[in-house]
């Protein structure tokens, strides 16, 4: 910003040695102005202000026709308490330069005749004073900011946090009942065979032990889920992206259930291609895949069908899913990414469910730098579609 040094004495000859003195140190920095009056200096001194112009130092004699110096620097200071005034005359009594002081905050009061080396160190140390209030003003002003934004952020985290908590607490409180409905059927079924093990013919042991064992293993998906989603979370989970073609992994990833679609003869369509390649991490973008494909098998009932396609643009492929299955209505379906719901229905054929499938494979795909919808209507089917960046690289 422009500066600026003002001087007022009613005889030129002062006014035309101040700059002669002051020029050689100051005029390189600061336009130094002159007035006659104290009248016609405080408009220069508006007029400076209103021309982005700053004020540091006002130098004004004591009596002078109309204003009084200390008057003058009075209303100065009522203008702008940051400007350093500096009361320079031969004639000022005490009551004016008491007067300059408490009303003006009087910075110094040097007598004429004065010595010139004093006055350009005072105008110096006036200066510098000036510059320096000013910085430690605009410091003030940036660490109020800084202080406002972190206080601000720090507002928004805790509240991030109590929600982020409160939601795990309602994740672990459904997950921990989850469990112990699972190891009530197990001991249950247990206690049975123990109890009245010779009792039972061979066709109903066989059914208790059956039973047993799809509680064990829904259990054990269950654990496997919980674990896997408890890594995301933490960031203990191993990121290896790898670079391949994403309609025969998808191949292979569909061929792992082939038994399942045999059994509850489905009819599926698989719509796919080549030379769709992506970087991704194979481990994680698997259960994503068979998670989604074992979903379709699970809630379609026998005989229906099933479709998988794949699609790219110039940024993403997207795999499609589609169903004829039983659906879910739009207020479940807001549901099946959040965590404080994990919600699940049993397959056609009584299939148990984890409901933290589809919550992984969210955390999965984000990882990847992908995401995952789901449209569905009840009685009428499903369809996720899931999508990631492709690998342009490769193209």
């Amino acid at each position: 910003m422009k500066q600026a040094i003002i001087c007022v004495d009613d005889e030129d000859i002062i006014l035309e040695a101040l700059k002669d003195q002051l020029g050689p140190f100051f005029e390189n920095q600061y336009m130094i102005e002159t007035s006659t009056t104290a009248e016609e200096a405080l408009e220069i001194y508006d007029e400076l202000i209103e021309s982005n112009y700053e004020v540091p130092v006002v130098i004004s004699d004591y009596l002078m026709p109309g204003m009084r110096g200390d008057e003058f620097l009075i209303k100065v200071h009522e203008k702008n308490p940051n400007t350093l005034k500096i009361l320079l005359t031969g004639h000022a009594n005490i009551e004016g330069i008491t007067n300059a002081i408490n009303k003006a905050n009087l910075y110094r009061y040097i007598p004429k005749p004065w010595d010139r080396d004093d006055l350009i160190l005072t105008v110096r140390e006036a200066v510098r004073s000036f510059l320096q209030e000013i910085e430690i003003k605009k410091q003030n002003i940036e660490l109020e900011a800084v202080n406002n934004n972190l206080e601000k952020l720090v507002v928004e985290r805790t509240h991030e946090l109590e929600k982020a908590n409160a939601t795990k607490d309602k994740f672990f409180s459904i997950i921990a009942h989850d469990l112990k409905n699972s190891f009530t059927g197990l001991l249950g079924y247990s206690d049975i065979l123990l109890s009245d093990f010779d009792r039972f013919p061979d066709k109903e042991k066989k059914e208790l032990v059956s039973a047993i064992r799809e509680v064990s293993e829904s259990t054990y998906k269950l654990l496997q889920n919980l674990l896997d989603w408890s890594s995301v979370q933490t960031g203990n989970i191993a990121f290896n992206p790898e670079e391949l073609d994403l309609g025969g992994f998808l191949t292979d990833e569909f061929k792992l259930q082939q038994t399942l679609v045999v059994e509850k003869g489905l009819t599926i369509k698989f719509h796919t291609k080549d030379g769709v390649r992506v970087k991704i991490d194979k481990n994680m973008i698997s259960k994503v895949v068979r998670n989604i494909i074992s979903n379709a098998i699970k809630y379609t009932k026998n005989g229906g069908h099933i479709e998988i396609t794949l699609n790219n643009d110039d940024k993403f492929a997207s795999v499609s899913v589609i169903d004829s299955g039983i659906g879910i209505n739009k207020e479940n379906i807001n549901k099946l990414f959040k965590v404080n719901e994990n919600y699940k229905t049993h397959g056609t054929n009584n299939e148990e469910g984890t409901g933290l499938g589809l919550i992984l494979s969210k955390e999965f795909l984000n990882k990847n730098g992908g995401d995952i919808t789901v449209e569905s209507k009840v009685d009428c089917g499903t369809k996720v579609t899931f999508n990631l960046p492709l690998n342009k690289a490769l193209k």
